[in-house]
């Protein structure tokens, strides 16, 4: 059996387009000669509409993001009243919880951050928000007391902090890892079943976004055993990339050494990376930057120093694992890839995941090593996050984030991916940003000589993050391959800001197989 598709527009990768293509009952793409020459074919009209290759998303967090799922939804609200009267519905709704988790605020909220402001609302057990960059977490004075933050005396940290009020004490902003697992390491335990059914659902909304693969960049103890317990039941493809620390780098990676043989005979998960952070985000002033910031003067922290992280990532290549590197401001990008130069070459590319703030010469340094530089196209906007960055950066600094067109005419590999929960996990968002420099009528275009265009944007969440992988596959809608694919509801290439946004995943196809519903008929 082969099955023509016809009758649409179908984006085959790599600039090229066609207007029919053939599968044959392996899911595989053919050629138009097996199909005449096949005694059992069928066709299928896709009525004018958009096919393009099957997204993949190179840098998110499904399990924490469908953990969210399961608390206050605070994402969008303006204001503290909004945030304040979510919580005391989630409170009511909700009458035994003794811990209140939400996800996320907007960074840019006009209103004092403090933990008096959220004890007026919620006062009898903790309050834990995250914020939007998901390094920030803000929280009421209860969650503090459980961490035992408000006795007078407060751990030493070698990055983040702890803001302190007016009065001394905690104000209930606790900014970067170090800082947010004081209060993180005590809240309640998500079961087994729990996790499953979280990761479960975040993936129902993954596949109908139209992403078929897609790496959880932050494993660290027990969330392997997740994947594990699920992968019966996941429908899509997962690489895990486990988080390491600089202070506890050796048992971190052991707990990657022994997760490794349990997922060998796994067909849809596979251990790929070691996730290393270099520096923090321009929201908290923590990214690394080569010229001070100018709220504070300071350039920022590197968490680690060079020889660690060379001899690290040797023994990452040495396992046969990919570098997976945090790097946001110019001088962590620069340091992650002077260690990656230092170092011992892997099988795999080496990733820089966002590189949000760059130069020339950086780029320059990204492709002469090979590396790939994983970014998130959807933060290329005049939003709440970005613009909480103005104080710190300055706006000259701020108008050059993301130079997406950049990277790419230098020829250096750029994934794409949403590392969703810090933005959506859609695609169509992201790829909306990345060619039209915003996400709305009302915002200014945000630095748009590095636009891209729109078949160099469905590369970037398809073939490039093949390319990334390492994987056999190319992305690509091409004979031999996989039909990996997305029917859109319109045709893109003909498509304003508002016909971007008004766009919607159709159907999502995975080896020639059906996974999300469209009617054939």
């Amino acid at each position: 059996m082969v099955i023509k598709l016809y009758n649409g527009k179908i984006y085959l990768g790599d600039k090229n387009y066609g207007s029919d293509i053939y599968i044959d009952q392996a899911g595989v793409i053919t050629s138009e000669r097996a199909y005449e020459e096949s005694v059992e074919k069928s066709d299928f009209d896709l009525k004018g509409n958009f096919v393009v290759p099957a997204f993949r998303d190179s840098h998110a967090h499904p399990l924490f993001a469908g953990r969210e799922l399961l608390g206050a939804e605070i994402t969008g609200l303006t204001t503290l009243a909004q945030i304040g009267e979510k919580l005391q519905q989630f409170r009511s709704i909700n009458p035994d919880t003794t811990w209140l988790d939400g996800a996320s605020y907007d960074r840019n909220l006009s209103e004092a951050k403090t933990r008096q402001a959220l004890d007026q609302y919620v006062s009898d057990i903790p309050v834990v928000l995250h914020a939007e960059d998901h390094h920030t977490l803000w929280v009421n004075t209860k969650a503090l007391e459980a961490a035992g933050l408000m006795d007078g005396k407060l751990p030493e940290l070698t990055e983040g902090g702890i803001d302190i009020g007016k009065d001394g004490l905690p104000s209930g902003i606790l900014r970067e890892w170090q800082a947010m697992q004081l209060v993180l390491a005590i809240a309640p335990k998500f079961s087994l079943e729990q996790d499953v059914a979280a990761l479960l659902a975040a993936e129902k909304l993954m596949l109908a976004a139209g992403i078929v693969e897609i790496q959880d960049a932050w494993i660290e103890r027990g969330m392997a055993e997740v994947y594990l317990a699920a992968q019966e039941q996941l429908q899509l493809r997962y690489k895990l990339a486990f988080r390491v620390d600089s202070a506890s780098f050796e048992e971190d990676f052991r707990y990657a050494e022994q997760m490794l043989p349990k997922f060998e005979a796994s067909l849809n998960i596979k251990c790929q990376a070691i996730k290393f952070f270099i520096d923090g985000v321009f929201g908290s002033a923590t990214a690394a930057v080569i010229e001070p910031y100018k709220s504070t003067g300071a350039h920022g922290d590197l968490n680690w120093n060079l020889e660690d992280l060379v001899t690290a990532i040797g023994k990452t290549h040495k396992a046969g694992l990919q570098t997976h590197i945090h790097a946001i401001g110019d001088k962590g990008v620069d340091f992650a890839l002077e260690a990656i130069a230092k170092a011992a070459k892997g099988r795999f590319n080496p990733v820089i995941a966002h590189a949000e703030l760059t130069s020339s010469e950086i780029i320059q340094k990204a492709k002469n090593l090979g590396a790939v530089l994983c970014v998130q196209p959807f933060w290329a906007q005049y939003n709440g996050m970005l613009n909480s960055c103005s104080v710190h950066l300055g706006e000259k600094r701020l108008d050059s984030l993301y130079a997406i067109r950049s990277m790419i005419e230098n020829q250096v590999t750029v994934a794409f991916s949403s590392d969703w929960p810090v933005s959506s996990y859609k695609p169509l968002d992201g790829i909306t940003v990345a060619v039209n420099r915003r996400f709305s009528k009302d915002q200014q275009v945000h630095n748009p000589s590095e636009a891209i265009s729109l078949e160099q944007a469905l590369d970037c969440y398809s073939c490039a993050v093949s390319n990334m992988f390492g994987s056999e596959e190319t992305g690509k809608l091409a004979v031999g391959e996989p039909f990996d694919a997305v029917i859109l509801s319109k045709d893109l290439t003909e498509q304003n800001l508002g016909g971007f946004l008004t766009t919607e995943v159709l159907a999502v196809y995975v080896a020639g197989a059906r996974l999300f519903p469209y009617d054939h008929h």
